[in-house]
C-alpha cells in the first residue's frame, strides 16, 4: 500500500475496512473540512434561518417580509407567540397575532425571538447524538445572548439588537465541529460542555487551526453566505481582562459571555462567581439592588425561552442564578472564616459546626473532612457536653463509620471531594435547605484554599519547632520579629517585646557579636548569604556549657517584602580540622553562589550530585541528559558518551521545571581526584535568544503598524503566486494608499500621522483572515493587502469592507485609493504590482476613496 502524508491526514489506496474506506477513518485537517461540501452541509443553515439573518443585518427590518418568512412555518409562528405571551415579556394582555406583537415589541425584538428559536431547532436536531446532548452549550448561548442585549441596552442602546445576534453566534464554529469532526476540537475527551472556556483554550486552538474559535466562526459564517453579519465581537467574547480596550458592543458581548458561565456552572468556583458580580455592578455602573433586578430579568427571560423551547433547565441548585446576591455573600462571609483557622482541621470541624446551629439549628450531625496531605478522611462527630468528638482519623472514604445514613452534603471544590456533612434536622424548609446546599459550595473552596495554604503554615511552623535548629526572621536592618523556641534558648532564654537587633541578642545569649561582616551583610545590598562558626561558652537554661555555633543568614523576598532568614545550629560533637574543612566549603560556596551561572557535578551516567545554592532544589538528584536536550546544531550521540571528550561545550534546552526549557550553554570538563566526575557550568542564554528573536521579527514587521514589511512582502508575493499555480487556488492583490494623510502630517505633526497608520493596521489584522491573508505596509502611507483563495468578486468585497472601515474611523477626513487585481497565467510578481500600482493612480484621479480593478 502506497502512502504520503498531506497535513495531518493519510492519503492510501481505497481498501474496505468494515464497510468504510481507509480514507473515511483518518482525521481531517481543518482547511479539508471547509473544503468538504458535505461536511459544510452538516451545520449550514436552512432557507428560512438565511431569510430572517438577511433581515435581522438590515437597519431597519420590514415586518411585512418578516410575517412572510414566520408564516412558512406554522410551529415556528405558534412558538413565537407562546414566547410572547410567556413571563419573557410579561405583558398584561395576551397577544394572538404577529402583527400586534410587532407593534407592542417592536420589529427588531420579534426578528430576534425568530432567529433564536429557528437557530435552537436547527442545531438541536443537526448537532444532538448519542455521545454529545447540546442541552449544556444551548442554555449558556440563551444566557449569553439575553445577557447581552440587557448589557447592551445599558450601555449602547442602538446596538443591543445586534449585540444579541453576535452573542448567540458567537459559537457556531465549536457545534460546528462538534457535529462535523470532533477530532478538530483540542481537548475535547476533557470537556463537558465546548461552549464553555478553560485555561489555555486559545492557544490550543491557535496550534490546532491557526485561528480561535471566534474567527473560525466568522469564516464559517461567510462560507454558509452570511456575509453581512458584522460582528467584530466574536473574535474577543472571552477577553475580560482586556476589556476596556473594546468597543462597548464588544464589552457587551464578552461580559454577557462570562456571565453565562459564572451562573450556569457546577464547575464555577463560588469565590469567583461572586468577585464576577461585583465586577459586573461596577462595569455597569450598578448598586446591589439594581444589579439583583437586573440578574432577576435575565433569569425570567432566560427560563421562559426553556420552558417554551421544551428545555427543562435541571440541576436548578447548580445553577448560581437560582440564589440572590446576599445569599451568595451570606455564605461567602462565613466561609470566609475557614481561611484564618488555627488548630488543625479540627477547628474547621468547629467552626462548621457553629455555622449549622446558629443558621440552621442543626445540632446532630457528623462531619468527614479530607487530609491536607493525602486521600485520607477524618471523621467528627457532635457531642452534646464537650461539643466535637474525633471518631477516627487518616481513615479511606469507604471504611468511614457513619452512623447516620443518606448522602448528606458533599464538600467539593474543582471536583474534589473534601469531605461530606450528615445531618438530622426536623422543619428545614425548601429555601433553607437550599441556602445550606449553597453554603457548602463556599465551603468546599474555602477548605481547598485553608489546605493550600493556612494548614501548610501551621505544618511549617510544627515542624521548625521541633527541630534542634535555631530559626529567626529579621527585617532589613537586622530586627528580630519572628523566632522559634530552639533560638529563644540559644539567645540566652531571650524573647521578643518589640524591635530589637539581632546581633544584639546573639551578644546577650553567646557572649560574642558575629562582627563587622554581619554589619557588611545588612549594609551591602548585593550581599545576600551571611554563615559564620564561633566556638564560645552558651548559658542556656544559666549553666554555661562549651559549644560551637554555626549561624546563616539569607536575604529572601517574602511577597512585597524583604527579609533575612536566620539558622543557628550547635556542632560542637566535629573536630577542629572538620570545622576548618566546613569554613573552607562555605566560602567557595559562597563564591559559587554570587556567580550567575548555574554550577553542577555530575557522575559518569550524568546524575546531578551538586547545583549550586539557588538551583539545588531544582536541580539536585536529577539526570542531566533528561533535563536537558541538545540544541539543533548538535551532532552525535546525546549521552554519557559526551564526557569522553576532554572538554564540551554545547547549547541545550535545560528544563528548570516541567516547562518546555530554556536556552542554555553548558561548558563540561572533568575533574580531578578519585571516581569520574565532572563539572558543568550553565549559562543562561535566553536573553541573547530574546534580542536575536527581536531582531528576526525587527526583519519581517513593520515597527510602527506590526504588518509585515516591504521586503517582507515581495517573499510572501512571490512564496504565494508559486502556492496558488501549485495548487490551483486563485489569489489577489490589494493596493492602495492613503487620501488625506499628507494634511494630517502637515496640520497635526507626524506624531498624528503615525497614529493614523497604526489604526489602519489594526484595521487591515481585523478584517483580514489569520494565516490566509497578508497585510502589508509597503512604504509611507501605502499597504498592500495580499488575498489567498479568493474570487475576484470576494476580493472586491474585502478591499472595500476595508475601504468603509477606514472613511469610518476618520469620518471621511483620512480615506483610502487603491488598485485591485488577480493574479494572471504569466503573472510575475512585479507584473502583479505593477498593475495594482497604476490602477491606484487611476483611483486618484477618479477623486480618492475608491478602488480601481487594474486594466
Amino acid at each position: 500500500m502506497q502512502g504520503a502524508e498531506t497535513g495531518r491526514r493519510l492519503c492510501v489506496d481505497p481498501q474496505q475496512v468494515g464497510g468504510l474506506k481507509i480514507q473515511e477513518l483518518l482525521p481531517m485537517s481543518l482547511d479539508e473540512i471547509l473544503e468538504s461540501p458535505r461536511l459544510m452541509m452538516k451545520l449550514s443553515f436552512p432557507p428560512v434561518m438565511l431569510q430572517l439573518m438577511e433581515e435581522a443585518c438590515k437597519s431597519e427590518p420590514d415586518f411585512a417580509v418578516l410575517g412572510k418568512i414566520i408564516s412558512m412555518d406554522p410551529a415556528l409562528s405558534t412558538t413565537i407567540l407562546t414566547l410572547v405571551n410567556s413571563p419573557f415579556y410579561g405583558l398584561s394582555q395576551e397577544i394572538s397575532d404577529l402583527k400586534r406583537a410587532a407593534i407592542v415589541l417592536g420589529t427588531r425584538e420579534l426578528l430576534n425571538l425568530a432567529v433564536t428559536v429557528t437557530y435552537q431547532k436547527h442545531i438541536s436536531t443537526k448537532v444532538e447524538d448519542e455521545q454529545y446532548k447540546i442541552y449544556s452549550d444551548w442554555m449558556l448561548t440563551v444566557w449569553g445572548a439575553i445577557a447581552a442585549s440587557l448589557i447592551a441596552s445599558r450601555i449602547c442602546p442602538d446596538q443591543a439588537d445586534k449585540v444579541y445576534l453576535c452573542c448567540l453566534l458567537k459559537d457556531i464554529s465549536l457545534l460546528f465541529l462538534r457535529s462535523a469532526a470532533p477530532s478538530e476540537i483540542p481537548n475535547l475527551a476533557q470537556l463537558d460542555s465546548v461552549a464553555r472556556s478553560y485555561p489555555g483554550q486559545a492557544e490550543a486552538e491557535n496550534e490546532m487551526w491557526g485561528m480561535n474559535h471566534g474567527a473560525l466562526s466568522q469564516l464559517l459564517l461567510s462560507r454558509w453566505k452570511m456575509k453581512n453579519i458584522d460582528c467584530p465581537s466574536l473574535l474577543h467574547h472571552h477577553a475580560l481582562e482586556e476589556l476596556d480596550s473594546f468597543e462597548l458592543p464588544t464589552q457587551a458581548v464578552i461580559l454577557a459571555t462570562k456571565w453565562a458561565e459564572m451562573e450556569l456552572g457546577n464547575d464555577s468556583a463560588p469565590f469567583n462567581v461572586l468577585q464576577f458580580e461585583l465586577l459586573l455592578q461596577n462595569a455597569l455602573n450598578m448598586d446591589e439592588e439594581v444589579l439583583e433586578d437586573f440578574r432577576g430579568v435575565c433569569r425570567t427571560k432566560f427560563q421562559s425561552m426553556l420552558s417554551i423551547l421544551g428545555m427543562g433547565e435541571g440541576g436548578e441548585a447548580a445553577n448560581f442564578y437560582n440564589y440572590s446576591i446576599k445569599s451568595l455573600q451570606a455564605s461567602y462571609f462565613m466561609s470566609l472564616e475557614l481561611l484564618t483557622a488555627e488548630g488543625g482541621i479540627g477547628s474547621i470541624a468547629r467552626i462548621i459546626g457553629r455555622h449549622a446551629k446558629l443558621n440552621w439549628d442543626i445540632v446532630d450531625w457528623e462531619l468527614a473532612l479530607k487530609s491536607p496531605h493525602r486521600d485520607v478522611y477524618s471523621l467528627f462527630k457532635a457531642v452534646e457536653n464537650t461539643g466535637l468528638e474525633k471518631v477516627v482519623a487518616n481513615c479511606p472514604l469507604k471504611e468511614l463509620p457513619w452512623s447516620k445514613r443518606g448522602n448528606g452534603e458533599a464538600i467539593v471544590s474543582r471536583s474534589i471531594l473534601f469531605g461530606r456533612f450528615k445531618y438530622s434536622a426536623r422543619g428545614l424548609s425548601p429555601e433553607e435547605q437550599k441556602a445550606l446546599k449553597l453554603y457548602f459550595r463556599f465551603i468546599g473552596q474555602a477548605y481547598e484554599h485553608y489546605c493550600a495554604k493556612q494548614h501548610l503554615i501551621e505544618d511549617r511552623a510544627e515542624t521548625l519547632d521541633a527541630l534542634p535548629l535555631g530559626v529567626a526572621t529579621l527585617d532589613m536592618a537586622g530586627n528580630i520579629f519572628d523566632m522559634n523556641e530552639e533560638m529563644g534558648r540559644y539567645l540566652g532564654g531571650a524573647s521578643i517585646s518589640g524591635a530589637k537587633g539581632f546581633n544584639e541578642l546573639f551578644s546577650m545569649g553567646v557572649g560574642t557579636g558575629l562582627g563587622k561582616s554581619w554589619d557588611k551583610f545588612l549594609e551591602t545590598e548585593s550581599k545576600t548569604s551571611f554563615s559564620k562558626i564561633l566556638c564560645v561558652s552558651l548559658r542556656t537554661g544559666g549553666i554555661p556549657r562549651d559549644a560551637c555555633i554555626y549561624v546563616s543568614a539569607y536575604k529572601q523576598k517574602r511577597g512585597e517584602d524583604q527579609v533575612i532568614s536566620v539558622v543557628m545550629e550547635d556542632i560542637r560533637e566535629i573536630s577542629e580540622s572538620q570545622i576548618q574543612a566546613l569554613k573552607q566549603r562555605d566560602f567557595l560556596e559562597g563564591l559559587i553562589d554570587s556567580m550567575r551561572d548555574v554550577v553542577l557535578t555530575v557522575d559518569r551516567r550524568g546524575n546531578i550530585n551538586y547545583a549550586s545554592a539557588r538551583f539545588s532544589r531544582i536541580f539536585l538528584g536529577r539526570n542531566i541528559f533528561e533535563i536537558a536536550s541538545p540544541g539543533d546544531t548538535f551532532t552525535g550521540r546525546w549521552g554519557p558518551d559526551l564526557f569522553e571528550q576532554k572538554k564540551s561545550v554545547v547549547e541545550v534546552l535545560l528544563k528548570r521545571t516541567d516547562s518546555a526549557g530554556r536556552p542554555f550553554e553548558l561548558v563540561i570538563s572533568r575533574l580531578n581526584g578519585p571516581g569520574e566526575k565532572y563539572l558543568i557550568v550553565a549559562r543562561d542564554l535566553t536573553h541573547i535568544r530574546r534580542l536575536e528573536d527581536k531582531l528576526k521579527r525587527q526583519a519581517i514587521f513593520d515597527g510602527l503598524t506590526d504588518l509585515f514589511n516591504h521586503t517582507q512582502f515581495n517573499t510572501l508575493l512571490e512564496r504565494e503566486m508559486v502556492r496558488s499555480r501549485r495548487t490551483g487556488r486563485p489569489i489577489g492583490l490589494l493596493f492602495f494608499d492613503l487620501d488625506g494623510f499628507k494634511h494630517v502630517n502637515d496640520s497635526k505633526g507626524h506624531q498624528a500621522g503615525d497614529e493614523v497608520l497604526k489604526l489602519v493596521g489594526d484595521i487591515l489584522k481585523a478584517e483580514l483572515r489569520a494565516g490566509m491573508d497578508f497585510p502589508c505596509r509597503y512604504g509611507g502611507d501605502e499597504f498592500a493587502v495580499i488575498v489567498t483563495e479568493v474570487r475576484p468578486e470576494a476580493l472586491e468585497k474585502i478591499g472595500n469592507r476595508i475601504r468603509f472601515k477606514i472613511e469610518k474611523k476618520f469620518s471621511g477626513k483620512v480615506t483610502i485609493s487603491g488598485g485591485i487585481t488577480v493574479l494572471k497565467e504569466d503573472d510575475t510578481p512585479a507584473g502583479m504590482l505593477a498593475r495594482a500600482d497604476r490602477a491606484t493612480y487611476e483611483a486618484k484621479d477618479l477623486g480618492g476613496n475608491v478602488l480601481v480593478w487594474a486594466k
